[in-house]
C-alpha cells in the first residue's frame, strides 16, 4: 500500500476506484497491471481542507518481501522504486500530482505483519469470493464457557469494519446470555 498526503483537493475523484496501468511494473514475481485508489479527502478528520489522502493498494507476494527484508538496503530501495512507479502511474491520470505530494509512506506485507501480527501481513482476514461471502464462523465454541470470538478472521472481508461488527455481535451474545438489554 502506498499512502500519499497531497497538498491539493481532489473533490471530484471517486472514493474508491481501480484503473489499468499504461505501463505495468513488477514487484518481485508479481506484475502490477492496475492500481486501486482509496480517496479520503471527503473526511475532514482524515484530510484538512485543501488536502487529499490517497491510499493505493495492490496485491504482492509475501515470500518475496520476507526474502528481501533480510537486506535492509534492498528492502528500502524496492519501496522507493514502488513509490516512484505509483506516482508516475498517478501522473498519467492526475497531471501535476507529483509536485503536490507532501508525504509518502510505502507499507509492505512485512509492515502489516510487524504492526498487526497478521498472517503473512494480511490487511484483511478473508479474500472476498462468491464462496467466501457466505461463510460465517460461530462466535462461540461448544464446551468452552465464556469464550466469544470477534475480529476480522471470523467473517468474510476483514479489516476494521469486520472487527467492529463481530465485536458488537459478541457483546449482543453476552447481553442475551446475561439477560441485559442491548442498545
Amino acid at each position: 500500500m502506498v499512502s500519499l498526503g497531497i497538498n491539493a483537493d481532489y473533490p471530484d475523484a471517486p472514493l474508491t476506484y481501480t484503473f489499468p496501468l499504461e505501463n505495468p511494473f513488477k514487484v518481485g514475481p508479481d506484475e502490477i497491471k492496475d492500481l486501486t485508489i482509496k480517496n479520503s479527502s471527503f473526511d475532514p478528520a482524515l484530510c484538512p481542507a485543501g488536502k487529499t489522502n490517497f491510499a493505493i493498494m495492490f496485491p504482492v507476494n509475501y515470500e518475496y518481501w520476507e526474502g528481501i527484508k533480510q537486506d535492509e538496503e534492498k528492502y528500502r530501495a524496492e519501496k522507493k522504486w514502488i513509490e516512484e512507479n505509483v506516482i508516475t502511474a498517478l501522473s498519467d491520470i492526475y497531471p501535476g500530482i507529483k509536485e503536490q505530494i507532501e508525504v509518502v509512506d510505502v507499507a509492505t506485507p512485512i509492515t502489516f505483519k510487524r504492526y498487526t501480527g497478521n498472517w503473512k501481513g494480511s490487511y484483511e482476514g478473508w479474500l472476498l469470493t462468491r464462496k467466501s461471502m457466505t461463510v460465517q464462523l460461530p462466535q462461540i465454541l461448544p464446551g468452552l464457557e465464556n469464550f466469544y470470538m470477534a475480529g476480522h478472521w471470523i467473517t468474510p472481508g476483514g479489516g476494521l469494519p469486520s472487527g467492529l461488527i463481530t465485536g458488537r455481535n459478541a457483546i449482543k451474545i453476552i447481553c442475551r446470555k446475561e439477560r441485559i438489554k442491548f442498545y
